[in-house]
């Protein structure tokens, strides 16, 4: 570490009191200050737990029906773990359909793993499953259901898991979990059907319109407008489409708590807050900030970076963020979870008091994605050799697959320095994944294997595969125990892709030398090429899918087999 690289690490850590090695982590605080919703509140991590998965009737906002929940509860209970226990968790079926519980981003023998269809046959009506494991690390994740789209009907909970010598690198004084989340107004079903027969654009009440054109042809001419609009047209989207489900069909939730309910957590001026936010919705990207307050960031997907210190960041569907603040005024700031696509919010409320609401920001403008930001118009061969595509025989379609592609990427990039479609551009800090450093070195081999993964769609049939092919039509990726792999994307559409490799840790290339950063959840943004490297550490069967829900369900998934190399001679 150089100076300057010391000084910028000790301005983030010191400002907040987190420098001086290691310190006990807190209890778990948390006060909810709104009916109808529960703190997350631990005494202390355990090695048993029961869970019961049911149906309990709700009222969240304007949200009144049926929804699926973990002991009764939305969020589920707080799973509180140690590092190095083995724990026992019995979960009891109570649905009249079949369901299971994933630990995300939990490194577990592939048939605890909880995915029905790849490692294990399912919870059904009536049964209780027991997972045992070990547990092999420590930090913040959560948990939810792998079953059909009851992740989205609300089978999701936080989960937290304490070091094996209790102690924490960056000091603080107060915990807070925040789940974020949203719920279809209708159901899960109800929205999958929709954007299957509708298309991508049923949700989308955001439309370019005719003063739109009017101010693109001032700005930029009549031709290039045209030419813009045509390449749109035949892509089937619009710049406006980010979010495949908007408020139109959401309301967004946070600690099972809508916005207007006012979930507080408590602290004393002066403390250190430590807030650990866990986006577990099914479809949306959210962007976070405190407003008047700095933050510094210390974990990412459950291990802990160098501090870095911010205004702002974007958490996509399934990552986990920890960061610190320092509230020392004696009054109420909100934490403020806007959706990328600025249709709605979630928030919470940091306050001495109970009772106490800290200001709501408005949302801001909606963001327009433009050609240039995506790459997209064709592609160039030079930056993707044997990336296992057919060659396209028309504009845009892979010979054989022309239902499953109808856009491909002309100049596919790293894009980490980028913050992402509508933030950086009104002087607030924006956490970018360059800016990612792993806090312990590691020394790891380079990788031995490459291979390359094309996330392809036809947004009008809402169809998403992987290289042209939907999870039907494909085969397993081949891994081996112990190799060195390099895992290269190559974003082909104008979505965000929250990528999920279940049983192994991804480890973002981002120029961080033996401090890259460890993930279970990469966001992959529109043109973007990104590689992350990888070394299987558990034999079977693994989920390797996007987390949105219905992009997954819609083809986006693959199952990774981990063999014994020895096997591959035979």
């Amino acid at each position: 570490m150089n100076r300057r690289t010391l000084i910028k690490s000790l301005s983030a850590t010191g400002a907040l009191g987190l420098a001086g090695g290691c310190t006990p982590a807190p209890t778990l605080r948390a006060t909810m200050a709104s009916a109808g919703s529960q703190a997350v509140q631990t005494s202390g991590p355990k090695s048993h737990y029961d869970i019961v998965i049911g149906k309990t009737r709700k009222t969240i906002g304007p949200v009144t029906r049926d929804l699926l929940t973990f002991n009764g509860q939305v969020p589920g209970p707080l799973v509180h773990l140690r590092e190095g226990d083995d724990v026992t968790i019995n979960v009891t079926n109570r649905l009249n359909e079949s369901t299971s519980i994933h630990w995300h981003g939990i490194l577990v023998p592939f048939e605890m793993d909880g995915v029905p269809g790849v490692n294990f046959p399912g919870i059904a009506p009536g049964e209780t499953f027991t997972y045992r494991y070990k547990v092999k690390q420590h930090g913040t994740y959560w948990y939810h259901s792998h079953t059909r789209f009851q992740e989205q009907e609300s089978l999701v909970g936080p989960m937290i898991i304490d070091p094996a010598n209790g102690r924490e690198p960056y000091g603080y004084d107060r915990d807070v979990v925040i789940v974020l989340s949203e719920v279809p107004e209708s159901n899960a079903e109800f929205v999958y059907d929709r954007l299957k027969k509708m298309g991508s654009e049923y949700f989308n009440f955001q439309k370019l319109t005719a003063g739109d054109l009017v101010r693109d042809i001032r700005a930029k001419g009549a031709l290039a407008t045209y030419r813009d609009r045509l390449a749109w047209a035949e892509m089937g989207m619009t710049p406006t489409d980010l979010l495949n489900v908007t408020d139109a069909g959401y309301t967004y939730w946070l600690n099972g708590a809508a916005a207007n309910a006012n979930w507080t957590a408590l602290f004393r001026p002066g403390e250190r807050v430590r807030v650990r936010v866990i986006n577990a919705s099914a479809m949306t990207h959210y962007d976070v900030r405190v407003p008047g307050l700095p933050i510094t960031m210390v974990m990412k997907d459950g291990q802990y970076i160098e501090a870095v210190e911010t205004d702002e960041f974007r958490i996509g569907v399934a990552e986990t963020y920890d960061f610190i603040v320092r509230p020392s005024e004696d009054r109420a700031y909100t934490i403020f979870a806007e959706t990328l696509d600025r249709s709605g919010y979630a928030r919470a409320t940091l306050a001495p008091r109970a009772g106490m609401e800290g200001p709501v920001p408005p949302l801001r403008p909606r963001p327009l994605r433009s050609l240039e930001e995506t790459g997209m118009g064709g592609m160039d061969d030079s930056l993707a050799p044997s990336i296992g595509m057919k060659r396209p025989t028309a504009p845009n379609m892979p010979e054989g697959h022309d239902i499953n592609v109808a856009m491909r990427t002309m100049k596919p990039q790293s894009r980490l320095d980028e913050p992402g479609v509508g933030l950086g551009s009104d002087g607030w800090r924006v956490l970018t994944y360059s800016q990612l450093k792993a806090l312990n070195p590691r020394y790891p081999r380079a990788p031995e294997r490459e291979i390359f993964l094309n996330l392809t769609s036809n947004m009008e049939r809402y169809i998403f595969s992987i290289n042209a092919d939907k999870y039907s039509q494909a085969d397993k990726i081949q891994m081996y125990l112990g190799e060195r792999l390099r895992l290269t994307f190559f974003n082909q559409t104008m979505m965000s892709h929250p990528f999920h490799l279940h049983g192994m840790w991804m480890e973002l290339e981002n120029g961080q030398g033996n401090k890259i950063p460890r993930m279970h959840t990469v966001m992959i943004k529109p043109g973007e090429k990104l590689s992350m490297a990888v070394t299987p550490v558990e034999l079977g069967d693994w989920a390797f899918h996007c987390h949105l829900l219905y992009h997954f369900h819609s083809g986006m998934f693959r199952v990774v087999n981990v063999a014994l190399k020895e096997f591959a001679k035979r």
